[in-house]
This record gives C-alpha cells, structure tokens and sequence, in this order.
C-alpha cells in the first residue's frame, strides 16, 4: 500500500513551470518608496554630484529614481545638468556612488547638449560612459557616435562610428577634441 502511494504521488507530481518562472534573475522588490527624492555625493567635504527626482524605491543594493535630475560638479561648479526618465544610484560593489540613467536622456553643459538613450556616470573616474548612439550638439554642429567616453564638460569626448556635420560658426569658438580608437 505504501509503495501504491509513493507511485502515485512520483507519477502526479506537477512538472508545469509556474507562471513568471523564467531562467533570468528576478529584481529585487523594493523595500521602501518615497516621494520627492534628494540625494547628494561628496568626498571630502566637496560636493560631486546630486540627484533629485519624482519618487524612488530602495532595492537594497540600489535605488531606482523616476524622472531623475543629476548635477555633476567640478571645482564646486556645475559642469552638467542631465535629465531622464529613470535613473539608479548604486550604494554597493564596485559600482557604488555609480549613476544609470535611461530614457531620453539630455545632458547639458558649456560645451555642448548630449542626446542617448542610455548614460553612466563613472564615479570613480569621473567621466560619463554611453554604450549605445550618442548625439552631440553643439550650435547647428552634431557629432553621433557610439561607446562614448567624456569628461563632464564635454570639452573631451571619445566615440567610435563617428559621423560629423560641422559648420565652422560653431566650431571658432568651441573645439571638438577627438582621441582616434580602434574600430571593431
């Protein structure tokens, strides 16, 4: 009799996947939502940067900003004002006090307005990194590339794939400065 039951409950064990069950990780569910979100980064006493937005949720190891506005500072002044529809801040790991915005993403500084989709801000090395078509413009001059390397100022910018349309009324007061890189 035992043996009849073991059978049948090795024979009707449920062999469907759940609904959501997939192979991909599964996000964090966040621990806590607040409105009217702030933040600042500092090192040593110097502001670096800060992020202002709608809402945000903490997911532990980060947390995720609706409709985000970062300031990146230089020397105590604003050397970038970007805006997207999301954003995260990273609070652990090797990318922690990182920046990821996404959707629609502008970037304004001195030198120039940014245009992507996608846009990392490296702490750590203080430069601004875009793995996907970038738009620069600057006056009626845009530059379009992609792995987009630059400092916060756009004064030094690196891309591949590049495309140029120039015109010399903006480029007399302001200077694109490009570092050849490998082509894959």
């Amino acid at each position: 009799m035992y043996l009849c039951l073991l059978l049948c409950v090795i024979c009707c064990k449920n062999t469907e996947t759940p609904v959501g069950a997939t192979d991909e990780p599964i996000e964090t569910v966040p621990t806590q939502k607040v409105d009217g979100f702030s933040t600042q980064h500092t090192e040593a006493g110097v502001i670096k940067w800060t992020l202002v937005g709608d809402t945000s949720t903490f997911h532990g190891s980060y947390i995720e900003v609706q409709n985000p506005t970062v300031q990146i500072f230089e020397d105590g002044v604003v050397s970038m004002t970007l805006n997207s529809r999301k954003g995260k801040q990273f609070l652990t790991g090797s990318e922690k006090d990182n920046l990821h915005l996404s959707g629609d993403v502008v970037g304004v500084s001195i030198n120039g307005t940014l245009y992507s989709e996608i846009l990392h801000w490296q702490n750590l090395t203080g430069r601004l990194y875009a793995p996907d078509e970038v738009t620069l413009v600057r006056g009626d001059s845009t530059w379009v590339g992609i792995e987009m390397y630059s400092n916060p100022t756009l004064k030094t910018v690196k891309m591949k794939n590049n495309q140029f349309k120039l015109h010399s009324k903006d480029e007399k007061t302001h200077e694109y400065h490009q570092t050849p890189i490998e082509q894959k």
